[in-house]
């Protein structure tokens, strides 16, 4: 129960109401969902009665005190469902469908309720530094083509010094073990706001040979491909780099860089999880 919470979009929960109270087996589930952490999730609410429909509305108020969102109006059916009863729970599934493909579409982030906040302040708060995204190339010794150049998606980073231009960046340990050592050279494209790049950037650590030849590249002087859909580019060397926890931080001057796109603005990645 607990994985299948999880690793879903949202869930639909119903009970039926005995003697005025939802049946342990509905409480045990309720009780893993309110126990799961995560309230990002799509929620939907449904159930039967006789007198009175208690396990419904208790299940309902659970929900929203935790910070749930629900997709549809709460279904409450007396005794045995009608033809018309059918039909409302047939509408309440396609809007909890499009409220679910709308919520994964323009994700915003929520403001933090009295239960987030309780769970973890200090989590909440580093959660509001954010990063611009940018997608950091370099091409591999021994790599000569455009497309065989390591990519990754990085969202921590940030300008470290003027004189001479300088920018800080944090990569995964595994990543940056053999990259990005002290004197490579890298590309740090910037990417704008509704691109169509967060997505696909977003769905893989480091993007292959194929993800790459689809699109539209051109070489920068250290031979790492500058993306042309980005929103600017900056030509970096590495001097220096620290060990943080699971992650490396390097520091890398700026050598050049270049404005794609005179008009838009920066992506900007909105954490829901420090961790």
């Amino acid at each position: 129960m607990q994985a299948l919470i999880h690793s879903s979009d949202g869930f639909i929960i119903g009970s039926p109401t005995l003697g005025g109270h939802m049946p342990t087996q509905v409480q045990t589930a309720l009780g893993f969902i309110l126990a799961e952490g995560s309230k990002t999730k799509l929620a939907g609410v449904f159930g039967s009665y006789g007198w009175s429909g208690e396990a419904i509305d208790d299940i309902e108020q659970k929900l929203l005190d935790a910070g749930y969102t629900l997709g549809f109006e709460t279904l409450r059916v007396k005794f045995t469902p009608t033809a018309s009863d059918l039909e409302k729970c047939q509408i309440a599934a396609n809007e909890f469908a499009q409220a679910l493909k709308k919520l994964r579409k323009n994700r915003t982030v929520r403001p933090p309720s009295l239960v987030d906040a309780q769970v973890d302040r200090t989590e909440q708060a580093v959660n509001r530094v954010v990063g611009s995204l940018c997608v950091l190339t370099t091409l591999p010794e021994g790599c000569f083509h455009l497309t065989q150049a390591a990519a990754i998606l990085v969202s921590s980073v940030s300008q470290a010094s003027f004189h001479p231009p300088g920018m800080t960046v944090s990569l995964p340990q595994e990543w940056a073990e053999s990259l990005c050592l002290v004197g490579d050279r890298f590309v740090l494209n910037i990417l704008k706001e509704g691109s169509p790049l967060v997505r696909q950037f977003q769905q893989a650590q480091r993007l292959g040979e194929q993800q790459l030849a689809t699109l539209g590249l051109k070489s920068a002087e250290c031979g790492a491909p500058i993306l042309l859909d980005a929103l600017a580019y900056l030509e970096c060397t590495v001097e220096s780099r620290m060990n943080c926890g699971n992650h490396w931080l390097i520091y890398a001057v700026v050598e050049s860089g270049e404005l794609l796109q005179t008009s838009g603005l920066t992506a900007i990645q909105h954490r829901k999880t420090s961790s």
